[in-house]
């Protein structure tokens, strides 16, 4: 039998193990859905404005590059008028409702932002630029912690594989979710949420090497927009507004956590040692 002293010090280090164990297991992950609690605050919804670099606009009006809106984003573009070649476009965003953020639950660290809808390119056949293809991007999720955009991306993705962009026939559409399309350099503003929400923007978009072959393949660009769009070395930023409103009908209901029944075993565990302890002194 182990002498009292022994096992207050077993015991001791016992809870300062199962404190570690208990403080790793807490800090877990946490998706919250607009509308849905946590924590004491509801995400109220929010937004992410997606605006391309002004090399970017370059590289879309040299390919007669046009945008429209997928649903429930919007498209907003600005023209100037430059005679005599009529208007020309200066700047382009996308805005798309915020759908989820995750969290770290330990701390409301944001670790992603996930957005719905986006923007569709399409590129009319211009000798030595494209024989006419199609781009969307929609479904925009934005990882803070490893500086990567995700994206559903739909379009021909036949030259990826073959390495002739411009050359098929532009009628295999398809679609590929969750596409580790972009990087992104830096982020200002706070990235922690609080009952008042968080306010940010990621700046210095980068296409990923897969990212800008599928680029090509769905516009079907011939060497001068590839060239072009190669030359792109930022594609712009993303601005995010987060919302969020204090409770006011008593405490939150918090989504449920991994760590809850964890919790109450361990709660158990060390009652259990507890009591055997003292039967031993």
């Amino acid at each position: 039998m182990l002498t009292p002293c022994r096992s207050k010090h077993a015991v001791a280090a016992a809870i300062i193990a199962a404190l570690a164990t208990s403080s790793l297991v807490h800090a877990s992950p946490v998706t919250i859905e607009t509308g849905t609690s946590y924590d004491g605050f509801t995400l109220t919804g929010g937004s992410g404005t997606l605006s391309f670099s002004s090399s970017l606009i370059t590289a879309l009006n040299v390919g007669k590059i046009t945008l429209t809106q997928d649903a429930p984003a919007t498209v907003n573009e600005t023209y100037v008028t430059t005679p005599p070649f009529g208007t020309t476009r200066t700047g382009a965003s996308a805005n798309a409702p915020i759908t989820s953020v995750t969290l770290e639950s330990s701390s409301n660290e944001v670790l992603s932002v996930a957005t719905a809808g986006g923007a569709t390119m399409t590129a009319s056949p211009l000798a030595g630029v494209s024989l006419g293809g199609t781009l969307s991007v929609t479904n925009i999720t934005v990882d803070l912690s490893n500086k990567r955009i995700y994206a559903s991306i739909t379009g021909n993705f036949t030259g990826v594989a073959n390495n002739t962009y411009a050359a098929y026939d532009n009628t295999d559409i398809t679609t590929k979710n969750n596409f580790y399309l972009w990087n992104f350099a830096n982020i200002t503003g706070p990235t922690t949420l609080t009952a008042y929400g968080a306010s940010n923007q990621i700046t210095g978009l980068t296409i990923t090497t897969d990212g800008y072959k599928h680029l090509v393949s769905a516009l079907r660009l011939y060497e001068l927009g590839a060239t072009t769009l190669q030359s792109v070395t930022d594609y712009g930023s993303i601005a995010s507004v987060i919302p969020s409103s204090v409770l006011d009908d008593g405490p939150a209901t918090n989504l449920p956590e991994p760590s809850t029944y964890a919790m109450s075993a361990l709660g158990l565990a060390m009652i259990a040692a507890a009591r055997r302890f003292n039967r031993k002194v």
